[in-house]
This record gives structure tokens, C-alpha cells and sequence, in this order.
């Protein structure tokens, strides 16, 4: 099928060590073969058991987390990539890893934090806390970690969630960023852009680099720019994406 003929020209392509493509249905959402697609590889790792899956925030995983079916697992937790937002368009950290800590019968571990701080000093003080040390310290040791991959722009959720102002974002666009994993800002040859637009209380762009493996999940054709930097700075081994963006980001 088409689906896995593009999922295996993007292994190929990019040097991913996987990749999973869900077909939108006519009239749905980009984002929702996005999330289907992530559901299914979440079901897979969980099934083997004794596994440690780290979560970071957005829509799309919002959704993943509600589409995963239920199983009976052993061994799984589940731990913040990212603190606590309380937005109501973006399903935060804590709701994706007690969505699916439910669906798989899975030990939960917060980060008792926001997921901004309003000062670099503020964020100091966090990472500093033992507990917010400890659930990090399982998120970069976690066997997989999935992102959300957001865009750059006044579409930003970001932006419509308030974390930055128009002013601030056309900044951040005009240094050259074209994308962001937890407000933490990347160009197209995937080096970090202002670093200090936003103070977020999760793992940094350098320890995804490092990380086991970092599953990235995003959906539609205006994430092309956004997916292509990610996997230039090194924080993405495989994806979670709709069969549009993988056309698009496949094509020269």
C-alpha cells in the first residue's frame, strides 16, 4: 500500500530508523491520521512490556493518547517530557501520560512543574528540585520519547495559546527558526534560534539528540518545514505522520 511505500522511502530518505503513515479519510483532519499513526506504533512498544515511554505535549498527542486502544501490559511507565500547561487547545504533558497510564495499566510519573517558567532564573530554581530532577532524569533514560512537532508563524499554538506575542514570534521567525519541540526554537539546518524566547521546564533539544529514540508526531503539509528542521538537528529517529506531509516531504 501506499503507506508503507512512503513510510519506507522516508526511512530511506531522511536516515530515520523508522517511520509510520496513516491516510487522512476524506474530511478529516490531517492531524488525526497523524495521531492514528502514533497510536499504533504506542501499541506496539507497549505489547513487548517493561518499557519506559516519555511524553511531551500538543494536539496531536493528545489525541494518539485518547485513540490508543486499551491492553493489558506489564512492566510500562509512562513519564513527563515536559511540565504541567494549562491550556485548554493544547493537551498538556500530564494528560497524555494519565490518558495512556490508563489505556495500558501503566505506572505515571509527573513532573511537578509548569511547562513554562516566566524567567530563566524561575526555570533555574525548577530544575533544580529534586522531584523535577527525578522525573526528568527517567524521561532521558525513557526508551522512547514522543514530540510534538509545532510550526512557526502567528498559526503557532504558541501563539493562540498566549505563550508569545505576535512581536515575538515575527523575531523568532526572522532569525531563521522554522519550528519547535517544547517552545525550544530550530532553523533548517536544525541549529537552536533563540533559545531564550521561552524558559520550558522539559528535556532540551541536546538530550532528545541523545535520547534512545525520539518519535516525532505531526500532521498536514504546513509541518514540512518544521519536520525537515527537527530531523536536521538530530532530535528525530522516527515518525508519526499523515500520508500529505510525507508526500511533501519527500518531494525536492
Amino acid at each position: 500500500p501506499e503507506t508503507s511505500r512512503l513510510a519506507e522511502q522516508l526511512i530511506e530518505r531522511f536516515g530515520l530508523e523508522g517511520a509510520t503513515v496513516e491516510l487522512a479519510l476524506q474530511g478529516d483532519n490531517p492531524r488525526d491520521a497523524a495521531a492514528n499513526a502514533m497510536a499504533r506504533r504506542l501499541e506496539h512498544m507497549v505489547a513487548a512490556g517493561h518499557t519506559t515511554i516519555a511524553a511531551g505535549w500538543g494536539r496531536t498527542l493528545g489525541a494518539a493518547a485518547q485513540r490508543a486502544r486499551s491492553m493489558h501490559t506489564s512492566g510500562v511507565t509512562l513519564v513527563d517530557a515536559f511540565g504541567h500547561t494549562t491550556t485548554a487547545d493544547i493537551a498538556p504533558a500530564v494528560e497524555v501520560t494519565n490518558t495512556l497510564g490508563l489505556k495500558f495499566g501503566a505506572k505515571v510519573m509527573h513532573i511537578p512543574s509548569p511547562g513554562f517558567a516566566p524567567s530563566g532564573e524561575v526555570a533555574a530554581n525548577f530544575y533544580d528540585s529534586e522531584p523535577v530532577r527525578t522525573a526528568l532524569d527517567r524521561a532521558r533514560n525513557a526508551d522512547m520519547v514522543m514530540v510534538a512537532v509545532g510550526i512557526v508563524g502567528p498559526e503557532s499554538l504558541l501563539v493562540t495559546a498566549g505563550y508569545l506575542n505576535n512581536s515575538e514570534m515575527k523575531k523568532i521567525s526572522g532569525e531563521g527558526a522554522v519550528g519547535e519541540v517544547f517552545g525550544l526554537y530550530f532553523d533548517a539546518a536544525g541549529k537552536p534560534v533563540r533559545p531564550n524566547a521561552l524558559h520550558p521546564i522539559s528535556l532540551t533539544l541536546e538530550e532528545l539528540s541523545e535520547s534512545k529514540r525520539v518519535i516525532a508526531a505531526a500532521g498536514g503539509t504546513e509541518k514540512t518545514a518544521a519536520v525537515r528542521g527537527a530531523i536536521a538537528a538530530g532530535i528525530v529517529d522516527e515518525l508519526a505522520i499523515d500520508a500529505s506531509l510525507a508526500r511533501a516531504l519527500l518531494e525536492d
